[in-house]
């Protein structure tokens, strides 16, 4: 029979596990989030010779698009609709 120390180890341990696996997937999901809404900028400025739709690459261009992503783009393409 385990002792109490071996079993509390076990279970923290497992604990332990379980919480990095979700933030390996967190992270994950952040990175692939971060890089389509790169993909998506880059795509609104080369359509932009034929849409005339362009996003200047600035800081805080790339800070939205790396926080919130493909619709970080879509929201400063109708904010640019708007005020100009």
């Amino acid at each position: 029979m385990a002792s109490p120390t071996v079993t509390g180890l076990l279970v923290l341990g497992f604990l332990l596990l379980v919480l990095l696996i979700r933030i390996r997937r967190a992270v994950g999901t952040a990175v692939s989030s971060a890089a389509m809404g790169v993909g998506a900028l880059a795509a609104v400025n080369l359509t932009g010779l034929v849409t005339g739709v362009v996003l200047p690459w600035n800081l805080f261009t790339m800070l939205v698009c790396l926080v919130l992503g493909a619709p970080g783009v879509v929201s400063m393409l109708v904010l640019q609709l708007f005020w100009v």
